[in-house]
């Protein structure tokens, strides 16, 4: 049926496993592969981290970098980067990827770009961005490409490995999207548009007799949700291109790549699909430069990050 795992990609699943294997002296598969699960995405948010400080230092400085970090950690969906979902590992592996290529070390960066091809389906917008990078350190001479061609194998890896997998295990090496388009409503276009819009903004929004009533409701976050989702897409396309020159060709069409990628899906989701763009993020704290200011935008986003928290929790749908 493609109502199953075939709309995920695998390499999340196999780390975690990888994780688990201790606590299976102890513990049922279930529950160590939760605890590998919850110990990989912790390990990668940190290390993802790491990357972004080191890069967003080189871009803009120490400064730059401590508000990028504070920014990304109290976004209100960075919940998601201590759950049992691949957004950690892809931010990891996506961070590090980018960052050593600014640093010209490409065999590491095509490597780590060829596992994010295999965590997540975005992973595939890390070629064309390496790729433009690849071509600004050698002056966009096409020629230099010739050079690259041991990176291009590297970076062919990846959806090798999943072509090969998915024959495998389904029998058909494109059973991901199959499964997002039939078995998961994704990938249909204006169709995924039109029935977000309905979802979210569907009536009654505030039937609820007060504040606690609503918080308790899920109708209000719902639409606050929808409204969130559908500012976050001008307002991060705004801010990488206002900042492209700083953050260079690699980073900037990473961001817009990325987000072309998911615009079929609708815009459920776009608050999770965000907070591993970080390029934003030190965009962001390229232009708040007022301590006041950026205070402000971090007290702003702690009632959303606990609140989608709060639900999430709840077993809501918060994406």
């Amino acid at each position: 049926s493609y109502l199953s795992n075939a709309n995920f990609f695998p390499l999340y699943a196999w780390v975690s496993w990888i994780a688990a294997l201790p606590f299976r002296l102890f513990l049922d598969l279930e529950h160590a592969f939760f605890i590998g699960a919850l110990i990989v995405s912790s390990a990668s948010f940190l290390l993802g981290l790491a990357a972004v400080d080191r890069l967003a230092t080189a871009l803009g400085g120490a400064d730059v970098s401590r508000r990028t970090v504070w920014l990304i950690a109290v976004f209100p969906f960075s919940f998601f980067f201590t759950a049992v979902y691949a957004d950690a590992l892809y931010f990891c592996l996506c961070a590090w990827s980018l960052t050593f290529a600014y640093e010209r070390r490409w065999p590491l960066a095509c490597a780590l770009a060829a596992m994010a091809s295999m965590t997540r389906i975005p992973g595939l917008a890390l070629v064309p961005a390496l790729g433009l990078e690849f071509l600004r350190q050698h002056d966009f001479r096409l020629d230099a490409l010739r050079k690259g061609a041991p990176y291009i194998a590297i970076l062919a890896i990846g959806p090798v490995v999943i072509a090969a997998y998915y024959s495998w295990r389904y029998g058909d090496p494109i059973a991901f999207l199959h499964a997002r388009q039939m078995g998961w409503n994704r990938a249909v276009g204006v169709a995924g548009w039109m029935r977000d819009f309905g979802y979210f903004f569907e009536p009654p929004i505030f039937a609820c007799s007060g504040v606690a009533d609503c918080l308790k409701e899920f109708a209000p976050t719902r639409a606050l949700l929808g409204v969130t989702y559908l500012a976050l897409l001008p307002i991060t396309i705004g801010f990488t291109l206002a900042s492209a020159r700083t953050l260079g060709v690699g980073l900037t069409a990473w961001t817009l790549i990325s987000i072309a990628m998911s615009l079929p899906n609708g815009f459920d989701g776009v608050g999770r699909f965000t907070a591993v763009l970080f390029p934003f993020f030190i965009a962001v704290a390229m232009r708040v430069r007022s301590t006041p200011l950026f205070a402000t935008v971090c007290v702003a986003c702690v009632p959303l990050l606990l609140l989608f928290f709060a639900q999430f929790a709840r077993w809501r749908q918060v994406l």
